[in-house]
Protein backbone atom coordinates (compact mmCIF):
# COMPACT_ATOMS: atom_id res chain seq x y z
CA UNK A 1 0.00 0.00 0.00
CA UNK A 2 2.89 2.70 1.25
CA UNK A 3 4.38 1.88 -2.61
CA UNK A 4 1.37 2.05 -4.28
CA UNK A 5 0.40 5.64 -2.01
CA UNK A 6 4.69 6.31 -3.46
CA UNK A 7 3.89 5.51 -6.45
CA UNK A 8 0.23 7.76 -6.77
CA UNK A 9 2.56 10.73 -5.46
CA UNK A 10 5.36 10.62 -7.63
CA UNK A 11 2.71 10.24 -10.54
CA UNK A 12 0.74 13.56 -9.20
CA UNK A 13 3.74 15.24 -9.06
CA UNK A 14 5.25 14.46 -12.27
CA UNK A 15 2.50 16.20 -14.21
CA UNK A 16 2.08 19.28 -11.46
CA UNK A 17 5.72 19.77 -12.09
CA UNK A 18 5.70 18.89 -15.91
CA UNK A 19 6.74 22.04 -18.11
CA UNK A 20 4.16 23.96 -19.65
CA UNK A 21 4.11 24.02 -23.33
CA UNK A 22 6.23 26.54 -25.17
CA UNK A 23 7.36 25.98 -29.00
CA UNK A 24 7.54 27.63 -32.23
CA UNK A 25 7.70 25.96 -35.16
CA UNK A 26 8.78 27.36 -38.72
CA UNK A 27 8.10 26.79 -41.85
CA UNK A 28 8.84 25.28 -44.78
CA UNK A 29 8.76 21.93 -42.82
CA UNK A 30 11.02 19.60 -45.38
CA UNK A 31 9.32 16.55 -46.34
CA UNK A 32 9.71 13.29 -44.61
CA UNK A 33 7.62 10.44 -43.92
CA UNK A 34 4.85 10.46 -41.17
CA UNK A 35 2.94 6.86 -41.90
CA UNK A 36 4.74 6.25 -38.74
CA UNK A 37 3.73 8.76 -36.79
CA UNK A 38 0.10 8.90 -37.98
CA UNK A 39 0.12 4.41 -37.77
CA UNK A 40 1.24 4.75 -34.00
CA UNK A 41 -1.62 6.77 -33.64
CA UNK A 42 -4.41 4.52 -35.27
CA UNK A 43 -3.84 3.07 -31.54
CA UNK A 44 -2.59 -0.95 -30.65
CA UNK A 45 -4.94 -2.93 -33.30
CA UNK A 46 -3.24 -0.85 -36.51
CA UNK A 47 -1.38 -3.01 -38.37
CA UNK A 48 2.04 -2.08 -38.22
CA UNK A 49 3.55 -2.14 -41.84
CA UNK A 50 6.55 -0.37 -42.82
CA UNK A 51 5.65 2.29 -45.53
CA UNK A 52 7.43 2.07 -48.56
CA UNK A 53 7.78 5.72 -49.30
CA UNK A 54 11.65 7.28 -50.10
CA UNK A 55 11.42 9.81 -48.17
CA UNK A 56 13.56 10.35 -45.03
CA UNK A 57 11.77 9.67 -40.91
CA UNK A 58 12.77 12.66 -39.26
CA UNK A 59 11.56 15.05 -36.99
CA UNK A 60 10.42 18.43 -38.37
CA UNK A 61 8.01 21.26 -38.32
CA UNK A 62 5.05 19.01 -39.61
CA UNK A 63 6.00 15.85 -37.59
CA UNK A 64 6.13 18.20 -33.97
CA UNK A 65 2.82 19.73 -35.20
CA UNK A 66 0.95 16.64 -36.14
CA UNK A 67 2.24 15.28 -32.27
CA UNK A 68 0.91 18.51 -30.51
CA UNK A 69 -2.47 17.81 -32.27
CA UNK A 70 -2.55 13.97 -31.37
CA UNK A 71 -2.13 14.52 -28.15
CA UNK A 72 -5.94 15.57 -27.59
CA UNK A 73 -7.44 13.63 -25.19
CA UNK A 74 -10.73 15.60 -24.41
CA UNK A 75 -11.27 18.08 -27.06
CA UNK A 76 -9.95 19.93 -30.54
CA UNK A 77 -11.45 22.92 -31.84
CA UNK A 78 -9.77 24.09 -35.03
CA UNK A 79 -10.62 27.30 -37.37
CA UNK A 80 -9.01 27.61 -40.21
CA UNK A 81 -8.72 29.93 -43.64
CA UNK A 82 -7.42 26.70 -45.59
CA UNK A 83 -6.91 23.24 -44.93
CA UNK A 84 -5.89 20.76 -47.16
CA UNK A 85 -3.00 18.62 -46.02
CA UNK A 86 -3.86 15.58 -46.37
CA UNK A 87 -1.42 14.32 -42.80
CA UNK A 88 -3.42 16.94 -40.28
CA UNK A 89 -6.76 15.71 -42.01
CA UNK A 90 -6.00 12.43 -41.33
CA UNK A 91 -4.52 12.85 -37.84
CA UNK A 92 -7.95 15.24 -37.26
CA UNK A 93 -9.91 12.22 -38.03
CA UNK A 94 -8.00 9.64 -36.16
CA UNK A 95 -8.89 12.01 -33.26
CA UNK A 96 -12.49 11.90 -34.04
CA UNK A 97 -12.67 8.28 -34.04
CA UNK A 98 -10.24 8.06 -30.82
CA UNK A 99 -13.89 9.75 -29.30
CA UNK A 100 -12.19 13.12 -29.15
CA UNK A 101 -14.71 16.05 -30.01
CA UNK A 102 -13.61 17.87 -32.72
CA UNK A 103 -15.08 21.24 -33.91
CA UNK A 104 -14.06 23.01 -37.08
CA UNK A 105 -14.47 26.45 -38.54
CA UNK A 106 -13.71 27.31 -41.92
CA UNK A 107 -14.38 29.57 -44.80
CA UNK A 108 -16.90 28.70 -47.43
CA UNK A 109 -15.18 30.03 -50.18
CA UNK A 110 -12.05 27.58 -49.37
CA UNK A 111 -13.85 24.89 -47.80
CA UNK A 112 -14.88 23.23 -51.39
CA UNK A 113 -11.53 24.06 -53.23
CA UNK A 114 -10.09 20.99 -54.99
CA UNK A 115 -7.97 18.86 -52.25
CA UNK A 116 -10.08 20.40 -49.33
CA UNK A 117 -10.24 18.20 -46.30
CA UNK A 118 -13.46 19.63 -45.23
CA UNK A 119 -15.58 17.19 -47.13
CA UNK A 120 -13.77 14.43 -45.96
CA UNK A 121 -14.10 15.53 -41.78
CA UNK A 122 -17.63 16.41 -42.49
CA UNK A 123 -18.28 12.80 -43.75
CA UNK A 124 -16.34 11.53 -40.88
CA UNK A 125 -19.25 12.73 -38.91
CA UNK A 126 -17.09 16.01 -38.04
CA UNK A 127 -19.34 19.20 -37.22
CA UNK A 128 -17.69 21.45 -38.97
CA UNK A 129 -19.30 25.00 -39.71
CA UNK A 130 -18.52 28.07 -41.81
CA UNK A 131 -19.20 32.09 -42.53
CA UNK A 132 -22.09 33.03 -44.72
CA UNK A 133 -21.10 37.04 -44.51
CA UNK A 134 -19.06 39.08 -46.52
CA UNK A 135 -15.19 38.82 -46.07
CA UNK A 136 -12.83 35.79 -45.20
CA UNK A 137 -12.66 33.58 -41.84
CA UNK A 138 -9.09 34.39 -41.97
CA UNK A 139 -8.33 32.76 -38.66
CA UNK A 140 -5.63 30.14 -38.08
CA UNK A 141 -5.50 28.46 -34.45
CA UNK A 142 -6.69 24.92 -32.97
CA UNK A 143 -6.77 24.60 -29.28
CA UNK A 144 -5.92 20.99 -27.86
CA UNK A 145 -8.03 19.74 -24.97
CA UNK A 146 -8.78 23.52 -23.94
CA UNK A 147 -5.59 24.36 -22.69
CA UNK A 148 -2.67 24.00 -25.56
CA UNK A 149 -3.21 26.79 -28.47
CA UNK A 150 -1.67 26.44 -31.42
CA UNK A 151 -1.78 29.72 -33.83
CA UNK A 152 0.36 31.30 -36.35
CA UNK A 153 0.54 32.29 -39.78
CA UNK A 154 0.19 28.87 -41.16
CA UNK A 155 -2.54 27.50 -43.19
CA UNK A 156 -3.02 23.49 -42.74
CA UNK A 157 -2.26 23.46 -46.56
CA UNK A 158 0.58 20.95 -48.34
CA UNK A 159 1.60 23.90 -50.02
CA UNK A 160 1.93 26.48 -47.04
CA UNK A 161 3.92 23.44 -45.19
CA UNK A 162 6.02 22.37 -47.86
CA UNK A 163 6.89 25.77 -49.62
CA UNK A 164 5.91 29.08 -47.74
CA UNK A 165 7.97 31.27 -45.02
CA UNK A 166 5.25 30.74 -41.88
CA UNK A 167 5.15 30.27 -38.54
CA UNK A 168 3.03 28.34 -35.61
CA UNK A 169 3.74 29.22 -31.89
CA UNK A 170 2.34 26.69 -29.58
CA UNK A 171 1.56 27.61 -26.08
CA UNK A 172 0.20 26.25 -22.65
CA UNK A 173 -0.97 29.17 -21.09
CA UNK A 174 -4.41 30.15 -19.91
CA UNK A 175 -4.20 34.02 -20.43
CA UNK A 176 -3.62 33.16 -24.46
CA UNK A 177 -5.87 30.07 -24.49
CA UNK A 178 -9.03 32.16 -23.15
CA UNK A 179 -9.46 34.72 -25.56
CA UNK A 180 -9.19 32.10 -28.52
CA UNK A 181 -12.00 29.82 -26.73
CA UNK A 182 -14.37 32.58 -26.51
CA UNK A 183 -13.26 34.43 -30.17
CA UNK A 184 -14.17 29.97 -31.38
CA UNK A 185 -17.10 29.81 -29.25
CA UNK A 186 -18.38 33.15 -30.26
CA UNK A 187 -17.76 32.04 -34.47
CA UNK A 188 -19.58 29.03 -33.41
CA UNK A 189 -23.04 30.40 -32.34
CA UNK A 190 -22.81 33.13 -34.53
CA UNK A 191 -22.15 30.34 -37.64
CA UNK A 192 -24.81 28.56 -36.56
CA UNK A 193 -26.87 27.01 -39.40
CA UNK A 194 -29.60 27.76 -37.91
CA UNK A 195 -29.00 31.49 -37.97
CA UNK A 196 -28.29 31.45 -41.64
CA UNK A 197 -30.92 33.53 -44.00
CA UNK A 198 -31.02 32.38 -47.54
CA UNK A 199 -32.52 35.48 -49.39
Amino acid sequence: AAAAAGLALAMAARHWLRRPVREVLFFPSPPSCTEALLAEAEGPGAPAQPCPCPLPRSDCSLSRLLRRLLSARRSLEICLFAFSCPQLGRAVRLLHRRGVRVRVVTDAQYMGLRGSQIGLLRHAGIQVRHDQGHGYMHHKFAIVDRRMLITGSLNWTTQAIQTNRENVLVVEDAEYVKPYLDEFERIWEEYNPTNYRFL
